[in-house]
């Protein structure tokens, strides 16, 4: 069957499900928060966060991240089994990382051994956490807990509850009864937690690499008051870039990955049949960009922090001697 004729099929059965009313019979929760599965040393309050009490709140988001970490072992595990004679998954994975080695290169060629290990680390687990919010399940499974704040309460009874034949399945949430979805799975890079820190994992990892290369001399382009006002003025405002770098990271990556999966959301409540699937199409594309644009930020500036301040390193060692 041509793949034409295979999306003709999936949107004649789609209309026909649609048309018998499976679908959505309210507009599924939207959480900014990684919703809570289980508090250490605590409990669930009945705004559905962990008590303060609490020592490790198990969240969604958690569960996720461990998942995307065995996943990232394995592969290493796998992908270098059989060096002599690659084949299949492992000619994959050379591809990817000896791609993204040989672009490193070309953006500092003498320091790619010291920053290559955690780009290519920030490339493939940003990736792999886009992607596993993308698989089926991943927000749409798991347990109905039942929502006892008044304000949750209202705010659910002002929904439009229209009666659908997934009513009649037996794991199905029960929205007369003040039942709520609390998913198993949602992607990590979808937490605010996990983004700001790898953004601060990066941002730490920059000035220390431009410490370890410039020594004391790195903080003159922060500090700079022998080359009169002017460069005292552009180097705050370098200080204060190196704040802003942290915060942009951080929510650029959160913001477009959890924006996308409330595109797919409102998309899959309107029809969720066939009409999210270019959205779901546009969100592969994006999760893809984002990984990318995160770790090759961090090359780029991990490579600008090794340049002595007017000029290349090279250059000041040339001029020392």
């Amino acid at each position: 069957m041509s793949v034409r004729n295979a999306a003709l099929v999936a949107l004649v059965i789609g209309a026909v499900l649609y048309v018998f009313g499976f679908s959505f019979p309210t507009f599924p929760p939207v959480s900014v928060k990684a919703e809570a599965l289980a508090c250490v040393g605590g409990y669930i309050d009945d705004a559905g966060h962990c008590s303060k009490e609490t020592v490790l709140p198990i969240t969604n988001s958690l569960i996720t991240t461990l998942i995307v970490d065995v996943l990232l072992v394995l592969m290493v595990v796998f992908g270098v089994k059989n060096l002599m004679v690659p084949r299949g998954f492992q000619n994959f994975i050379e591809l990817v990382v000896g791609s993204l080695h040989d672009f490193a290169v070309g953006v500092d060629k003498k320091n790619v051994a010291k920053f290559f290990p955690f780009v290519a680390t920030a490339f493939l687990l940003i990736l792999l956490s886009n992607f596993i919010g993308l698989f089926p399940g991943a927000g749409s499974i798991g347990i109905c807990q039942k929502v006892t704040d008044p304000v949750r309460i209202e705010a659910m009874e002002k929904k439009v509850i229209k009666p659908t034949s997934f009513d009649t399945l037996p794991i199905q949430c029960d929205h007369h009864e003040h039942e709520e979805l609390v998913p198993f799975l949602r992607a990590p890079t979808a937490d605010l937690n996990m983004t700001l820190a790898l953004a601060l994992i990066s941002v730490i990892l920059i000035e220390y690499f431009g410490l370890k290369a410039l020594g004391l001399e790195y903080l003159t382009r922060f500090f700079n008051f022998r080359e009169g006002p002017m460069f005292t003025v552009i180097g705050f405002i370098e200080l204060l870039s190196e704040f802003i770098r942290i915060i942009s990271f951080a929510f650029r990556l959160f913001g477009n990955i959890f924006a996308g999966e409330v595109v797919l959301i409102v998309m899959g409540y309107l029809f969720p049949y066939m009409l999210p699937l270019p959205f779901y199409a546009f969100e592969v594309f994006v999760s893809l960009m984002q990984a990318v644009i995160f770790s090759v930020l961090t090359l780029v500036f991990m490579a600008m922090a090794t340049q002595a301040h007017g000029g290349g390193h090279d250059e000041h060692e040339a001029a020392a001697h």
